[in-house]
Parts: structure tokens; sequence; C-alpha cells
């Protein structure tokens, strides 16, 4: 039993493109090969479970994901749920990755994103020490991969004339 869909007018003209650009990529290639019903093809177009294929182009993908997230009715969805609408009816390889870079170079989404991080604390200015070796700070760098016996670096600077 195959997969079907319905087609719509967008999916006419990308299909119209895709017959132009009739590549494929090896994974595609080797689904086709397998011959297990998830993936045919029917009059120069590839469907890969149901999905129509979109081959390697760039400006067929970036229609795609336009309409999927910039059309007044779609709305800007996050990642997750857009992922949701192409998958309805399309497939590529790589889709999540480039739905992910598609919707984090959105204005909107970097303006609206809700930040899980905490807040960053105000940083507080050290008092400055008024002559050499009165205040010192000292950091120790390790575990390091050992040499002649050691394993760490001791650091101590001068916070005044900044002599280590």
């Amino acid at each position: 039993m195959m997969l079907r869909r319905t087609i719509t007018i967008d999916d006419l003209e990308i299909m119209k493109e895709i017959k132009r650009n009739n590549t494929k990529e090896q994974e595609v290639v080797q689904a086709l090969e397998k011959n297990n019903r998830l993936s045919w093809e029917e009059d120069r177009i590839v469907y890969v479970e149901g999905r129509i294929y979109i081959p390697n182009n760039k400006k067929l993908k970036e229609k795609i994901l336009q309409e999927n997230y910039d059309s007044v009715d779609v709305g800007h969805p996050g990642q997750q749920q857009m992922l949701e609408l192409i998958k309805r009816n399309y497939w590529w390889p790589g889709l999540k990755k480039d739905i992910k870079k598609y919707v984090q170079g959105c204005f909107k989404y970097q303006q609206n994103k809700v930040q899980h991080q905490r807040k960053l604390e105000e940083l507080h200015l050290l008092e400055i020490s008024q002559g050499p070796w009165q205040e010192i700070s000292i950091n120790i760098i390790g575990p390091l991969p050992k040499s002649n016996r050691m394993d760490a670096i001791m650091v101590i600077v001068d916070q005044f004339t900044k002599m280590i």
C-alpha cells in the first residue's frame, strides 16, 4: 500500500521546480533502490514516506521555510511547530538543522524568545591598591599532564604593577 497525500497549489509550484532540478542525494537513491514501498518516484517527483522529497536546492528550501514561517496564517511558529508543519508535506536531509538555523535567524524570534539562563550579577570593581605587593591575586591552573612530577601551575600577580 502506497501512502498518498493531498496536493495543494503551492505544492504544484514546488513540484515544477523539483522537476527542473531533478537531482537526488545518495541517501534518497538508496531508499529508492530498497523498493520498500515507503519511498517511490512518480512523474520525476520522489516521495519519502508520503512526503515530497526536496532536492538540494537552496532557493527551493528557502521558499518552503518562508511559506511555513513568515506567512500570516502560520504566524512565526517555533522550531518544533515549524518542523511538524513542514514534515506534513516535505522532507529533505538536514531538514531539522535548516529549520533551526532559519528560526534562530529571525529578528522577531530573537526579540520574543524566552531566556532560560540566570541573570548575571553586576560586576564589582576591585579596590585600587596604594603600592606594589600590597594586594595580590593567586590563580591555580590544573590538573595538567604531568611534567617533572608537577601537574598544576600557580600564578601570583601583583594588582598594582601587574607583575607576575
